[in-house]
């Protein structure tokens, strides 16, 4: 008779490096990618911005491991100030990087005040997992929905059964893989938030997040 061993918890210090290392990735690239471009020859004004996207890209580098640090003392992380979507758009088309990214924004959602590091982290873990898994464009919606803002990620790519177990799970992956949309879960979930994904018509997929305002 085979015995059937039960499932392991995964290590919560194992879970919490994972993570971290796996949300540092994306601002770290583009922060490179940023220093590069700034030692390239560019007009002053493109020069200020390209800083002032570096500077906020090692901004939220570091409050990545603020919240590490914070989640291993037990600590409750600080209170973070709203930062409206606008402002949070630059930061997420700089990590897009490649010009794939397109963005539709409404005036009610560019005004609409959000969790800057969470929602940042949502938007590109979203549209780097767009980018990786379909070859065409990628375009971010965003719309006031009632008394929530949505954020749409569409891409080319059809809705698959690893996409909805990846969003319905409530243990962590074991490898890297379906990794990213668990933490995007997780985030969610912390701002009394919904996601879902859906296919789109005649073809195409849509992750969908919901996000109530965020009070300082």
């Amino acid at each position: 008779m085979r015995l059937i061993r039960p499932r392991r918890s995964p290590d919560p210090g194992v879970l919490l490096l994972r993570s971290v290392c796996h949300e540092l990735r994306p601002p770290m690239a583009t922060l490179t990618a940023l220093v590069r471009a700034l030692e390239s020859e560019h007009p002053a004004a493109h020069r200020g911005e390209l800083a002032r996207l570096a500077a906020e890209h090692a901004a939220h580098a570091q409050a990545v491991l603020g919240q590490a640090a914070a989640a291993v003392s037990g600590l409750n992380p600080e209170p973070a100030p709203a930062h409206t979507l606008a402002q949070i758009l630059p930061g997420v088309a700089a990590a897009a990087g490649d010009g794939r990214l397109s963005v539709q924004i409404g005036r009610t959602a560019a005004r609409w005040p959000l969790h800057a590091q969470h929602t940042r982290q949502i938007l590109i873990n979203l549209i780097g997992n767009a980018a990786r898994h379909s070859a065409g464009p990628v375009r971010l919606v965003a719309r006031r929905r009632g008394r929530r803002l949505r954020l749409s990620v569409l891409d080319p790519g059809q809705p698959t059964p690893e996409l909805f177990t990846a969003l319905r799970r409530r243990t962590p992956p074991a490898t890297d893989r379906g990794l990213g949309l668990w933490v995007v879960r997780q985030l969610v979930a912390a701002r009394g938030g919904a996601i879902r994904a859906r296919a789109l018509s005649p073809a195409g997929l849509a992750v969908e997040v919901d996000l109530p305002r965020h009070r300082d």
